[in-house]
């Protein structure tokens, strides 16, 4: 069920939002604040999209995006970074996907300079963007010292839906000349 106001994520804080706090944005840090519970809820949230661009992976929120995959109502897109896609972890939980033909779709790949694509960002319902330097690794949240900030604003999502479509698409292209050898 869509979140009807940022507000439901403050229980995921370890400190309140203060009064006057922007009803629009969340800020988490980890790891002290909830921060893969936030994560977790947000895409549970989604009733029509979640837009992935990630480079470190972990199984909770693995079931969570699963989860969407499954509904017929719910578009997903991952873009992933090549060089995490490579890890034990990583590699046995990327296995499952498959780009099915319907629409939802996983691209794996570089940056557009063929370096690591750090860019770490989720698009509910073209409307929350999720953002920061939490990386969902299994130590990213727990052990690591991180931001995220959800940011509910359907202009905001637009610019960076554009530009994580660019990024998958370019990455789709490489993926299929890599399979033809062309």
């Amino acid at each position: 069920m869509a979140l009807s106001s940022l507000s439901e994520l403050d229980k995921f804080k370890v400190t309140p939002a203060a009064p006057g706090y922007p009803e629009l944005a969340r800020t988490f840090y980890s790891p002290v604040d909830r921060v893969r519970d936030a994560l977790t809820t947000l895409i549970a949230s989604a009733t029509r999209s979640v837009v992935v661009s990630m480079h470190g992976y972990n199984e909770e929120l693995d079931d969570a995006i699963r989860e969407k995959l499954a509904s017929e109502t719910v578009f997903v897109q991952m873009t992933f970074d090549k060089s995490q896609a490579t890890g034990v972890r990583e590699k046995e939980l990327l296995r499952k996907w498959h780009n099915d033909g319907v629409g939802n779709s996983i691209a794996i790949g570089r940056s557009d300079r063929i370096a690591i694509m750090r860019l770490t960002m989720v698009i509910v319902d073209g409307l929350d963007v999720v953002t920061g330097s939490t990386n969902w690794s299994k130590s990213g949240e727990p052990d690591q010292d991180n931001q995220l900030t959800v940011i509910r604003d359907a202009l905001v999502a637009a610019e960076a839906r554009t530009r994580l479509d660019i990024i998958h698409d370019d990455m789709l292209k490489h993926m299929a000349a890599a399979r033809t050898g062309t």
